[in-house]
C-alpha cells in the first residue's frame, strides 16, 4: 500500500548466542493461550529425540509450528519441538519465578526479555535477535484512513482504539512511538504524556480490545482507527474477506521483532537447547521458513517490505533513545488506567473575583472543572465542595455540592456528571469571604479516606488562589503532622493542589501535597488554568 514512508535501515537477525542484558521498557502481564504439539517425522539416525519446548507468542505460534512440522528431527539437532501458544507475558512470568519455563521463547519483541532479565537478575541466552519483524500500524476502512504527522497526532485522535497497553505490546508500540518521537525532549515526553490521559481514563470500556481482532471488527462495523500490527492487519482480512486500509505516520513505526530466546534452565538441558534453538534459527532463516513466514504476513528480520504490494511498504524503524523515559511513561499509563475517586474542593474567597485576563479566576476554574469533568470515564467517582470561611455555616468552611458517586450513577432524573457540571456553574454565586483552606483540607482527606476504594486511585484536588484566612483553623503544622498520621499506607490518600495564579501560597500547597506523597501544581497565568485537571490526572503517577 502507497504512503508516506522512508526508506528501511539496515538490520540483520544476528543468529549466534548473545547474552541479553538490556535494561528495557516494562511491559505488563497477559494471560491466555493454548498448545499446540510438534508433529513431524524423524530418521532413525536419531534414536528417541528428545523433546524441547517452544512457547511462542500468539501471532507467530501457527507458522512456527508449519516450520517445525515441515523440518526434520535432524535438522532441528535431533530435538522433538513441541510449540506452545502463549502470551509474552505470561512466559516472562513463569521464568522470572523459575515455573513451568520453556526450553525456547519466542516472544512478539525483544522488550520481554529486557523485562524479564531485570525481574531474574540474569542473563538470557538469544539464538537469534529476531526471527521475524511487523510494524505497528493505523488501521481503517479503506476509504477512511486519515493522515498522521506523528504518533502523538495519533494518540490525540479521540476514539482510537489501542487496545489494552497493560497487557498488549502492539497497543504499547503506539505509545512507544510517541515517546521515540519525543527522545530526550522533556517538553515533547510531557506532551505524550497529557495524551494518555484520556486513553487511560477510558481503559475500563476498552480491556476486551486487547485482541487485534476484536479492535479490527469494531472498526468494520462502526469505523474509526485502530492501533494494530501490520500481521494482523492482513491475516484479518484475509481471514474475513474485507478489504481495509493501513498507514504509519511518516516517522516511523515501533517494530515488533520476535527474538529467539534460550531458556532451559541451567543444567545438562541447557547446552543442548542452545543447539536446537540455533537449529531452530536455521530453520526458520531457510528459504522455506522465510517462505512460510510471508505468507502468514510477518517481514524478515530485516524488516524489508512484504512482496506483492503487500501491507504498507517502508517503513522506518523508531527506536526508543531514552528506555528510562520509556518505562516512566509505561508506569504512568498503568496508574492512570486505575479509576479514579476523586474528591474536588473548589475556593470561593472573594479574590476569586479578581480578574484573571479576560475572565475572572472563577470563571476560568468553571471552564477548567468543565474540562476535567469530561476527562473522567463512567467508572470514575467524583464529589465537589466549595470552601471559604464560614461557607458551611458557623465554623464549617466547606459546603458539599455533591457527594462522591460514580459519573454514570442516575441522580433523579440525571446522572452524577450532569450534577457535578450543574453545581460547577453556581461556583461564581457562592464567591466572598476569606479562605479557609486547612480545616477544609483536613475534612476533605479524612471524607474520601473513610469511604476508600481499594480498587481505585483516591484522591483529593484542590484549586485555590490563596492562603489560610481562617484564624480559628488547625495550624500549618498540626495539619501536616495529622495528615501524616492518619495516612495509610495500605489505604493511601492522595492530595494534588492547584495554586490559581502567583497569588496562591505555593510553598503551602506543596507541603500539604508532599505530606501525601502528592504532587502541587501552580497554574501562573490564565492560560494554564484549563489544564489543571490534566496535570491533576497525570500526577497520580509520580511524574
Amino acid at each position: 500500500m502507497p504512503g508516506r514512508h522512508s526508506a528501511p535501515s539496515s538490520a540483520t537477525s544476528s543468529r549466534g548466542f548473545a547474552k541479553y542484558g538490556v535494561v528495557a521498557v516494562a511491559l505488563f502481564l497477559v494471560v491466555g493461550g493454548g498448545v499446540v504439539v510438534a508433529q513431524k517425522a524423524f530418521g532413525s539416525e536419531c534414536g528417541d529425540p528428545a523433546s524441547y519446548s517452544l512457547a511462542a507468542d500468539p501471532a507467530i505460534a501457527p507458522v512456527l509450528q508449519k516450520i517445525v512440522d515441515e523440518t526434520s528431527a535432524e535438522s532441528l539437532g535431533c530435538a522433538r519441538i513441541e510449540v506452545t501458544a502463549t502470551e509474552s507475558g505470561q512466559v516472562s512470568a513463569a521464568v522470572a519465578k523459575g515455573d513451568d519455563v520453556p526450553s525456547l521463547w519466542i516472544p512478539d519483541s525483544s522488550l520481554w526479555i529486557g523485562k524479564t532479565v531485570r525481574s531474574t537478575a540474569s542473563l538470557i541466552d538469544l539464538a537469534s535477535q529476531s526471527v521475524a519483524g511487523t510494524p505497528a500500524v493505523l488501521a481503517a476502512r479503506k476509504d477512511e484512513v486519515p493522515f498522521f504527522d506523528t504518533w502523538l497526532t495519533a494518540l490525540k485522535l479521540e476514539g482510537l482504539r489501542i487496545g489494552n497497553p497493560l497487557t498488549n505490546t502492539t497497543s504499547d508500540a503506539a505509545i512507544l512511538g510517541a515517546v521515540a518521537e519525543a527522545g530526550s525532549d522533556e517538553t515533547a515526553l510531557d506532551s505524550v504524556g497529557a495524551a494518555l490521559v484520556p486513553i487511560a481514563q477510558a481503559q475500563a470500556a476498552t480491556r476486551g480490545e486487547a485482541d487485534p481482532t476484536v479492535r479490527l471488527d469494531d472498526l468494520v462495523a462502526d469505523g474509526g482507527v485502530a492501533v494494530v500490527s501490520e500481521q494482523a492487519f492482513l491475516a484479518y482480512q484475509q481471514d474475513n474477506n474485507v478489504e481495509l486500509g493501513a498507514t504509519v505516520p511518516p516517522t516511523g513505526s515501533i517494530f515488533l521483532n520476535f527474538p529467539l530466546a534460550v531458556t532451559e534452565p541451567a543444567g545438562d538441558r541447557h547446552e543442548t537447547a542452545k543447539s536446537v534453538g540455533t537449529a531452530l534459527a536455521t530453520a526458520i532463516e531457510s528459504e522455506q521458513g522465510q517462505r512460510a513466514l510471508s505468507d502468514a504476513g510477518f517481514r524478515s528480520a530485516d524488516n524489508a517490505p512484504l512482496d506483492s504490494d503487500r501491507g504498507i511498504g517502508d517503513v522506518t524503524p523508531l527506536t526508543i533513545a531514552d528506555q528510562q523515559a520509556a518505562e516512566s511513561t509505561l508506569r504512568q499509563y498503568q496508574v492512570l488506567a486505575l479509576p479514579s475517586r476523586t474528591l474536588v474542593m473548589e475556593d470561593v474567597s472573594g479574590s476569586m473575583n479578581y480578574s484573571a485576563g479576560a475572565d475572572s479566576r472563577i470563571a476560568l476554574t468553571v471552564q477548567a472543572s468543565e474540562t476535567g469533568n469530561r476527562l473522567f470515564p463512567d467508572n470514575a467517582s467524583m464529589g465537589l465542595w466549595a470552601f471559604s470561611i464560614g461557607l458551611g455555616g458557623e465554623s464549617q468552611d466547606y459546603r458539599e455540592l455533591a457527594p462522591i458517586r460514580r459519573m454514570d450513577e442516575k441522580v433523579g432524573n440525571t446522572t452524577q456528571r450532569e450534577v457535578l457540571l450543574q453545581q460547577t456553574r453556581t461556583l461564581p454565586a457562592l464567591v466572598g469571604g476569606g479562605t479557609g483552606l486547612y480545616d477544609t483540607t483536613l475534612a476533605a482527606f479524612r471524607t474520601v479516606q473513610q469511604g476508600y476504594d481499594p480498587d481505585a486511585v483516591n484522591s483529593v484536588i484542590i484549586l485555590t488562589d490563596g492562603t489560610n484566612e481562617d484564624p480559628d483553623s488547625i495550624a500549618l503544622d498540626e495539619l501536616l503532622s495529622t495528615l501524616r498520621a492518619e495516612q495509610d499506607p495500605s489505604r493511601p490518600v492522595v492530595i494534588v493542589t492547584i495554586g490559581i495564579t502567583d497569588d496562591a501560597d505555593a510553598g503551602v500547597l506543596q507541603q500539604i501535597s508532599a505530606a501525601t506523597g502528592g504532587t502541587s501544581f501552580v497554574a501562573r497565568n490564565p492560560a494554564e488554568i484549563p489544564n489543571v485537571f490534566v496535570n491533576a490526572l497525570r500526577s497520580r503517577s509520580g511524574r
